[in-house]
């Protein structure tokens, strides 16, 4: 084994996996600071929406390790043993900040075996809180009575699921933020199919997020770590989820630069990125309120120096 010299604590600041559990658009989204007054940005994929970074991104994370091979939930714990070096883990979760400037703290002592890691593999809980705000050049309207002004910001909502008619993820007020973190839960992936009962229980994705491509396979797990399955019925083409027990998403990441650890590594750097990782979603005709917040997606990288 070879024994590196890691810091304990890492800043999150930028940069491998990509973790696009959710939402694509937001990657072809303008950004929102590229607007100017009384600009709304185009539609783009029946989306008029701009990007920006969030003020706070949480969530529960149980495990953090780097692999040599890939990782799903019906890999054996031996064999996943010999394969990943564990650089977090808590049996309980530990809710980590991944925005600019927090810290991510690492086991006391990491062992890692020399040799070639491909990919990165996270497990955290399926729910996600994050704060989003945006001064815009001018007074922008959130749909509904949610107010007017330059300061918009998330207040509070559950953006799991689109806002009503009269509703919206996002408040605006004329000279200042109160921001409050929305939230989300991310229990089913994948596209539905009634033909083949598929249970909305896995996705693979494949993006690109400010040059940094990835593919990432992504997982939804019970409270005992299992795939989930047998939750999901359909009515006529659209899925249900039952009484279920979705607990863990476990995504696996084929790294974009595989990470070699040779005799004379001495650290191994762990960035995220989190750039345009909130959208704000606009109507897509006139008189274009502010209406809906979404979350874009993340990208973490492991390198080795």
């Amino acid at each position: 084994m070879k024994n590196l010299n890691i810091f304990k604590a890492i800043t999150l600041f930028s940069a491998i996996m990509f973790l696009q559990v959710f939402s694509a658009t937001g990657a072809k989204a303008a950004n929102c600071s590229e607007l100017g007054s009384g600009e709304v940005p185009n539609v783009v994929e029946g989306e008029r929406e701009c990007t920006t970074s969030p003020t706070s991104l949480v969530f529960k994370i149980y495990e953090l390790s780097l692999c040599k091979t890939a990782i799903t939930p019906t890999t054996s714990a031996t064999d996943k043993a010999e394969s990943c070096s564990t650089i977090f883990e808590s049996s309980t979760g530990q809710d980590i900040d991944l925005s600019p400037g927090k810290v991510f703290p690492l086991k006391s002592d990491i062992s890692i075996a020399e040799g070639t890691y491909t990919n990165g593999l996270l497990k955290m809980h399926i729910s996600q809180s994050m704060k989003t705000q945006f001064q815009f050049p001018d007074s922008r309207t959130a749909n509904g009575s949610n107010g007017s002004g330059a300061y918009c910001f998330s207040n509070g909502s559950d953006i799991s699921t689109s806002p009503g008619a009269s509703e919206s993820h996002l408040t605006c007020h004329s000279s200042a933020f109160s921001t409050v973190a929305n939230t989300n839960t991310f229990n089913q992936f994948g596209e539905p199919n009634s033909s083949s009962n598929f249970q909305m229980n896995q996705a693979s994705v494949s993006n690109t997020i400010n040059g940094v491509a990835a593919s990432t396979n992504l997982y939804i797990l019970d409270s005992n770590s299992t795939q989930s399955t047998g939750d999901i019925t359909y009515s006529g083409f659209e899925p249900v989820l039952g009484s279920n027990d979705r607990k863990f998403i476990l995504a696996d990441q084929t790294l974009s630069s595989p990470v070699n650890i040779g005799p004379n590594t001495s650290a191994i750097d762990i960035q995220f990125n989190v750039t345009g990782s909130s959208s704000i979603i606009f109507e897509t005709s006139s008189p274009y309120d502010v209406f809906e917040n979404t979350f874009n997606g993340l990208i973490f990288i492991f390198s080795a120096n």
